[in-house]
């Protein structure tokens, strides 16, 4: 038999066929093992994979690009670890071999980290109550609108934030909101609290550098990064996604939430487009930004790396603060992920299939 895929395309061909198809939202064990024969044997081992199920080739070549990216990165880690599993003096060469092997994409470990979610020690407001039981409000700017800036709304609000700044961004190359920032935390005393994509980190201290500013520029700011998911493959083969959310919070009153990243290009050519959400809905993006926030690691460092570092995932490491040195406590502010954790415990929400252990 084909695979569901292309059997589904099949039936959708025959111009006689008309029993509608059912839709099938549920996990594919084929996608998995074609997947799984990507990360461990390369372009070869997924074509293979894909013959042998009679499926589709449903990997993009920009998909394959990015997961061989990402494999590199991590295999000098893999490399260490069969170098301690060929160790016969090591005496855990048998529980490693063993965790390695049970390893599986998808797989959800229900384990408490052992290190406390970050404190937003800078201070976060209550939700307003107007905004909590106001009806959601939502605006629509489209950048090809010349007449309603995209940048300009940005830092319209961000001039006027009054308590507290977020900021969930992918790439962030702007000098000028940058700026925006800096007088929003130092001269009016806002809080500002920055999450970026890790992959993307680089770009931003890039534009640090040139701009001569250090970790002690941004006294009442908190600089932290994140990846996406991690998927596993049954041998330990590992990648990371990354994260496009892209919004900002002002005040835990109003949000801006979209495609737009900040970037010159993004204010000049690039099309885009926002949402201005206030009233109920804010509430959910103050709980997702906690959310991240818990997730990320702090960027301690703002020092150039020559090319060959910056290629290379301890390049990237170089930027961020150890999470098992990390001395932040937990605090009231991060109370919302510790009653995720009970409701994850008491079964109330679906386990998050590829969750990192800190996340749980």
């Amino acid at each position: 038999m084909s695979g569901p895929l292309r059997n589904r395309l099949e039936q959708l061909k025959k111009p006689w066929w008309r029993e509608p198809t059912p839709l099938v939202l549920q996990h594919s064990e084929t996608a998995r093992l074609a997947v799984d024969a990507f990360l461990e044997q390369g372009e070869r081992g997924y074509l293979s994979a894909i013959t042998e199920e009679r499926e589709l080739p449903f990997l993009s070549t920009l998909d394959m690009e990015y997961m061989s990216h990402q494999r590199n990165l991590s295999y000098p880690e893999l490399d260490t670890i069969k170098d301690k599993e060929g160790d016969p003096g090591d005496a855990d060469t048998g529980d490693r071999s063993s965790l390695c092997s049970e390893l599986t994409s998808g797989t959800y470990f229900p384990l408490m980290s052992d290190v406390h979610p970050p404190e937003l020690e800078l201070g976060w407001p209550g939700i307003p109550l107007l905004t909590v039981s106001g009806q959601t409000q939502a605006t629509v700017i489209f950048q090809r609108n010349k007449a309603n800036s995209i940048k300009d709304l940005f830092r319209s609000l961000i001039s006027r934030a009054r308590t507290v700044i977020a900021i969930v961004m992918d790439l962030f190359t702007d000098m000028e909101i940058l700026c925006d920032l800096l007088e929003a935390s130092s001269r009016r005393h806002v809080p500002v609290y920055l999450i970026l994509d890790e992959e993307y980190l680089k770009h931003f201290v890039e534009m640090c550098n040139k701009m001569s500013l250090t970790q002690d520029s941004f006294p009442n700011m908190r600089i932290r990064c994140l990846s996406g998911d991690t998927y596993y493959s049954k041998a330990g083969k590992k990648f990371a996604g990354q994260v496009l959310e892209k919004f900002i919070l002002i005040d835990c009153d109003q949000v801006l939430a979209g495609t737009y990243s900040f970037t010159w290009l993004c204010s000049q050519v690039h099309t885009s487009l926002v949402t201005h959400f206030r009233g109920q809905i804010v509430a959910e993006f103050d709980k997702e930004f906690r959310y991240l926030y818990a997730e990320s690691k702090a960027v301690t460092s703002f020092s150039v790396l020559d090319p060959v570092c910056q290629n290379t995932s301890k390049g990237t490491e170089s930027f961020l603060k150890p999470i098992q040195n990390d001395a932040e406590t937990l605090s009231a502010s991060s109370t919302v992920l510790l009653e995720r954790h009970l409701e994850l415990g008491q079964g109330l929400l679906p386990p998050c299939p590829g969750a990192r252990p800190q996340q749980c």
